[in-house]
């Protein structure tokens, strides 16, 4: 699921790294949520196979989840480009710890910062970089604190 507060810049990069995991059948389904109303991602949702939907920020990931067809749900902004090797990192954490959320961390160094304080005083909330199940995405909370998995996630700017 990919929260889309930017520009379709943004979600065109972050579309990039995910379509090879598609193709691999490691994931199964994108779904678009629109937040501002961007221009260009309905197109660019459409194109890519992706489910497409608008609303606000604070009820994105909810009604994002209920259009997503998986049991575990992968939230992210647009922008965010998983690193190398996330697809095993997250493939070996669900092997490992099949009922624990997880999140794939924001790299550099003020943007995990930010990240691991907000973890520490929020950590049950949702939040791009998860791992999660639809069932905790729709109650909009997780049970658990997240595991944070060795590999993490860029931002690019657009």
């Amino acid at each position: 699921m990919i929260r889309a507060p930017g520009s379709a810049q943004a979600i065109a990069a972050t579309f990039a790294v995910l379509i090879p995991a598609v193709a691999e059948g490691f994931l199964g389904h994108a779904v678009v949520v629109d937040t501002v109303g961007a221009d260009g991602l309905a197109r660019i949702a459409d194109a890519t196979g992706a489910s497409y939907l608008r609303a606000g920020n604070a009820e994105g990931w909810h009604l994002g989840a209920k259009e997503a067809r998986g049991d575990w749900l992968l939230l992210l902004d647009a922008g965010d480009v998983p690193q190398l090797n996330w697809a095993q990192a997250v493939e070996r954490h669900l092997l490992l710890a099949p009922d624990a959320p997880a999140l794939l961390p924001l790299r550099g160094f003020a943007a995990s910062l930010r990240e691991r304080a907000a973890i520490s005083f929020g950590g049950r909330r949702l939040r791009a970089g998860l791992i999660a199940p639809k069932g905790a995405v729709l109650a909009g909370r997780l049970g658990h604190a997240p595991r944070r998995l060795p590999t993490g996630r860029e931002r690019v700017s657009g």
